[in-house]
């Protein structure tokens, strides 16, 4: 008796009062739940209490829809999701999906989908609502701070877009590209836009990343370093664990060096999006125009799990090379701040930071030294 009392006192009361719980549901709940399920459903559950909503187990089924977001194809509705103030807001919609099409926008609140609310869901299981068969159609309830809530029925359509949306010159000289994702080929595609632009005659660009979402971490860096030279900190990460707090620099020399850039974000911009804005910017490689980024600056890892689940749990934030968070905190500080604040217009009006973009880049002429200026600058 005495050992196994020992052995009792030497177990932390948290884990007894789980055992204990486990025990219980096992031996007296009204309906048996297998073993397998219990302990599953614990692990579940688990990591929905840690109040973290990018931290989910993740199914077979859930594991294989996120390879397939990363790669830019996937059947759904084309909307990038995220929590924002304990409901599940569209950061943006995919350029051209039905979500696109239905004038769904960035600030959206998801709160019900085919007459069910969703409030208070963890946004995987919002976003397996939102999934199905090419074809079949879905019911979302939708709500913003300064419009009447509404419906929307959009027919699911499989996702498929390129990471550069366009690539065109705006102005002579003036090379524009829009880049609406960092998925898998995002790096390829704007190096080969940008060289096409140039080979057009543009000597100057302006990289469109408003309502991109972000995607791969690699990408992200990728398409930061076509612009900064090799050796250049790009961004870094900062958590708990040794394995957690990286920098992530440049690998390769500098794509285009000298030529000017100019950044558009807004508050669609997020994740990969707004590290590449971030390094740019602090680096005065490119000026940086719009409205505030999106502010989602927290980085998940994904671990193999038994039975061919993952669990995706966030491990650190992001930071700037000049030590900026980029995670949005309660008090509205984080994201990126552009130099040049230009608010958002109605779409049907004229692209009011676009043409400030131009009149930037056409104030100047190219500059070989225009990365290594000392300090940043900002204009009203």
């Amino acid at each position: 008796m005495q050992g196994g009392r020992a052995a009792e006192a030497a177990t932390p009361a948290s884990a007894r009062l789980f055992e204990q719980v486990v025990e219980r549901v096992r031996r007296d709940f009204i309906d048996s739940i297998p073993s397998d399920d219990l302990y599953r459903k614990a692990a579940v559950g688990l990591a929905r209490e840690i109040d973290d909503p990018y931290s989910v187990v993740l199914t077979p089924d859930g594991l294989r829809r996120l390879r397939e977001a990363a790669t830019g194809q996937y059947p759904g509705v084309g909307i990038e999701l995220d929590v924002r103030d304990g409901f599940v807001t569209v950061i943006a919609p995919v350029s051209g999906s039905p979500a696109d099409s239905a004038g769904i926008r960035p600030g959206d609140r998801i709160v019900a989908v085919n007459g069910r609310s969703v409030v208070g869901l963890p946004i995987n299981e919002v976003q397996q609502l939102l999934r199905g068969s090419r074809g079949t159609t879905v019911t979302l309830g939708l709500e913003r701070a300064e419009t009447t809530p509404r419906t929307v029925t959009l027919r699911r359509a499989q996702i498929r877009f390129h990471p550069v949306q366009a690539a065109t010159m705006p102005a002579p000289g003036i090379g524009y590209v829009e880049l609406a994702t960092f998925s898998d080929s995002a790096a390829i595609e704007v190096r080969r836009s940008v060289d096409s632009l140039r080979s057009a005659g543009a000597r100057s660009l302006i990289l469109d990343l408003r309502e991109n979402p972000g995607g791969l971490l690699e990408q992200g860096i990728s398409v930061a370093n076509l612009f900064l030279g090799a050796g250049t900190v790009i961004v870094s990460t900062r958590g708990r664990t040794p394995e957690a707090d990286q920098d992530f620099t440049a690998r390769e020399r500098e794509a285009w060096p000298g030529m000017p850039v100019v950044v558009l974000v807004d508050s669609g911009s997020a994740s990969a999006s707004e590290i590449v804005a971030g390094a740019l910017q602090d680096h005065n490689r490119a000026r940086v125009v719009g409205t505030a980024s999106y502010g989602k600056g927290s980085a998940q890892s994904v671990f193999p799990l038994i039975g061919e689940r993952a669990f995706k749990l966030t491990t650190a934030r992001w930071f700037t090379p000049n030590g900026r968070s980029i995670d949005r905190d309660s008090t509205g500080r984080g994201g990126i701040t552009p130099d040049v604040m230009v608010p958002r217009v109605p779409a049907d009006t004229a692209d009011a930071a676009l043409a400030r973009a131009i009149a930037l880049l056409s104030e100047r002429a190219p500059d070989a030294t225009a990365e290594k200026r000392p300090a940043r600058r900002s204009e009203p």
